[in-house]
């Protein structure tokens, strides 16, 4: 079955087999911690960042309360910008942990307009903290984060940005844009299996955190215990994930291997191909504008009449495609084609276009599929 969804990703076989070394010890093997410490350095790479970095165990949503549960404080401003659900997301965490959210809110098939982040951080000075979606996955979109960041650079705001989805796919410049700590996970761009999450945290972000006036309620997801403990001791706070940090080192290889610069180019191409062949098939693409869309996957809006779950139930037991759904108030109204990581290729994309398109006609929807397969050829040669 080829797994076309938005994270997890496909893995290749190279990462998988990368699981397969000898165990260390992660408590008391200096060898695994100067691997721990080569591995941080090729994320920096991939991060475009000079910041510390973090490798934990758990899904990087975990990076997400944890950086909320580190930098927040009971009663605390925090400008939460949100165009869909996991924006939505940041605001239940800043809540749960005290805070109060001001929002800047936009419908999930748009994206957040940095003149609005200017105008609400002029207006609240007491603002001290961001969060941002780079990548909204349910929605298909990717915010502008190099012009909010600067804006709240501008408006010294320390910026939590979630690039769990975009990092590894399209370009991300986490010290030259601005982000103070910056989310990424295992299973998506990087096409690594899930269960390890990243975090880079800029002085400023450590600088807010040691200058809380109360004590940080929680251990595991405490970033404090990793200052105290792994960059002043190099010892981890709790026994690491051996196994699935040798395969996400693997998978860092290949990127680094690769060349950022043509990762980009190819999940540029890939996501053009979907589109084109989306839109030819009879489709429309959910973003209202199709500037919006990330590179890393496509939201389709579910064609009325047509239901999305029987869609994706036909595609996977008689085509072997698993896609996806989405979230919250869009689910049944949005399919989604995952082509980031080890999915952004020309052929698998051509594979799930005829596929899906013979689907749709199978469940008497009248789709193109010699238009669909034209066009998105047609936009992989044009651009290669």
């Amino acid at each position: 079955m080829l797994m076309f969804t938005p994270g997890p990703t496909e893995v290749p076989l190279r990462v998988l087999r990368a699981m397969m070394r000898e165990l260390q010890n992660p408590d008391l093997d200096e060898d695994f911690a100067r691997f721990y410490g080569e591995l941080c350095e090729k994320l920096r790479k991939i991060m475009n960042t000079k910041s510390d970095v973090i490798v934990h165990s758990g899904e990087a949503i975990m990076g997400l309360e944890s950086a909320v549960m580190s930098l927040v404080e009971p009663g605390e401003k925090v400008l939460t910008m949100t165009s869909g659900v996991y924006g939505d997301g940041f605001i239940d965490f800043v809540m749960a942990y005290g805070g109060t959210p001001v929002e800047v809110r936009v419908d999930y098939d748009d994206i957040i307009h940095p003149e609005e982040v200017d105008r609400v951080l002029e207006r609240e000075k007491d603002v001290g903290i961001a969060t941002l979606v780079h990548c909204e996955t349910p929605s298909g979109t990717l915010n502008p984060l190099e012009e909010i960041g600067k804006i709240c650079r501008e408006h010294d705001v320390v910026l939590v940005v979630d690039a769990v989805s975009s990092v590894g796919g399209v370009p991300v410049e986490v010290d030259r844009w601005g982000v103070d700590v910056c989310i990424v996970g295992s299973q998506k761009c990087l096409s690594a299996p899930p269960g390890i999450g990243v975090m880079s945290i800029s002085k400023r972000a450590w600088e807010k955190i040691e200058e809380r006036r109360g004590r940080v309620r929680g251990f595991y997801l405490n970033l404090l215990n990793w200052r105290d403990w792994w960059f002043e001791k190099r010892v981890f706070p709790y026994t690491h994930s051996v196994s699935l940090l040798y395969a996400l080192d693997e998978a860092c290889n290949m990127l680094l291997e690769e060349g950022l610069g043509n990762v980009f180019r190819r999940h540029g191409l890939v996501a053009e191909a979907t589109r084109e062949g989306i839109k030819a098939m009879g489709l429309k693409l959910f973003p209202r504008k199709e500037e919006y869309c990330s590179n890393t996957v496509t939201a389709v809006e579910t064609p009325k009449g047509l239901n999305e779950e029987e869609l994706r139930r036909r595609l996977k037991e008689h085509y072997g495609i698993m896609i996806a759904g989405s979230w919250g108030k869009l689910a049944g109204k949005v399919f989604r084609l995952g082509h980031m990581g080890y999915n952004a290729q020309p052929e698998k994309v051509l594979q799930v276009l005829l596929a899906l398109s013979r689907c749709l006609s199978d469940m008497g929807f009248p789709s193109k599929t010699w238009e669909a397969l034209s066009a998105a050829e047609d936009a992989l040669r044009t651009n290669r």
